[in-house]
């Protein structure tokens, strides 16, 4: 007796649409993701250190690299173009407060999330400041990873890591040693 082709076809798209991960799911990944990352941030955590040596858990290995060519370009005695932490926007921070994340995915190796906190315990809190960033992830080896984080709350820094360490990287100037007393 031969099968029925529409229930051939039928078990056939079951199997295909089975081995395709859902959108959903990778929009949960990438969400529990950020998640880890800023709880590296809650009330005292040290955060990441974008030059450290878990550096590679959380960053691109493309941006990675940038940051690594700028550092080694500027020199011992000279900041690099990120001198602060760029997954907080700030040198200092009491912890993450109010922390939202917004997931929008792009593909299933591709996604933007819109993130919003205050780095500031509500109850010791100088200004009602929230912290915008927008990141980008995308799936390098077995999981996510930060391609690139523009802040948005902050005009002073207009442009992406991802852009200032190439700006920096592309500077025509040339870096001398410091004067030596």
């Amino acid at each position: 007796m031969r099968p029925k082709p529409l229930i051939v076809i039928g078990l056939l798209a079951v199997a295909i649409m089975g081995a395709i991960p859902s959108r959903a799911q990778d929009a949960s990944s990438a969400k529990s993701f950020l998640v880890s990352v800023y709880q590296q941030y809650q009330h005292g955590g040290i955060g990441i250190d974008f030059q450290g040596p878990d550096a590679n858990l959380y960053f691109d290995s493309s941006l990675l690299a940038l940051e690594t060519a700028d550092v080694r370009a500027n020199g011992p005695g000279y900041a690099p173009a990120i001198d602060w932490d760029p997954i907080c926007g700030c040198q200092d921070w009491d912890g993450i407060w109010n922390l939202n994340i917004d997931i929008h995915l792009e593909s299933p190796q591709r996604a933007d999330a819109n993130i919003s906190f205050t780095l500031f315990d509500p109850k010791n809190r100088p200004t009602d400041e929230i912290s915008k960033l927008k990141i980008t992830l995308v799936k390098e080896n077995v999981g996510w990873r930060i391609w690139d984080i523009l802040d948005e709350s902050n005009p002073k820094f207009a442009s992406s890591v991802r852009t200032l360490l190439q700006n920096d990287l592309a500077s025509p100037r040339r870096k001398s040693a410091p004067a030596s007393h």
